[in-house]
């Protein structure tokens, strides 16, 4: 190491930011392995819930979807590609705009209601045998159905 070099170590131990942000990041890195924890305790759960029912447990579902965007918060922060804490020294995460893993996001725009799920398959045209065409909106929220429509959920 030459002078220039250790004098920059040196003054770098001593900066009371860097002592900061290395205490801020212990407790995230605490935080980080509580929330992963609860997201495989979800995990659990829904298997569990889809064993048994059937069906998933939106609740649970949204759950593991928030925790996975505080744990995604939390990573940035611990690989310097953020300043800004995460939560509590900021709001919770808000994962609705973030992928589901379904290939859209939650609110595809704004007004619309979160639903969370592939749209359902269209019923084949009863003339042409092939699925009708219908906007992405319109079957991934059925408030947007004209009223009397024959489509199903």
């Amino acid at each position: 190491m030459t002078n220039k070099e250790d004098s920059n170590f040196t003054q770098n131990l001593k900066n009371p930011a860097f002592w900061k942000r290395f205490l801020f990041m212990m407790l995230f890195a605490v935080a980080y392995t509580l929330a992963e924890f609860a997201v495989w305790a979800a995990v659990i759960f829904l298997i569990f819930y889809n064993l048994i029912t059937g069906g998933s447990n939106e609740r649970a579902v949204t759950f593991g979807r928030q925790v996975s965007a505080y744990i995604y918060h939390l990573l940035l922060y611990l690989t310097y590609n953020t300043e800004e804490r995460p939560f509590p020294f900021t709001d919770w995460p808000r994962p609705e705009n973030m992928p589901t893993g379904l290939g859209y996001p939650l609110t595809p725009n704004a007004g619309e209601a979160t639903t969370g799920r592939n749209p359902s398959p269209q019923p084949p045209n009863p003339t042409t045998g092939a699925a009708q065409s219908v906007p992405e909106t319109t079957a991934a929220n059925p408030a947007f159905r004209k009223e009397g429509s024959s489509q199903t959920e």
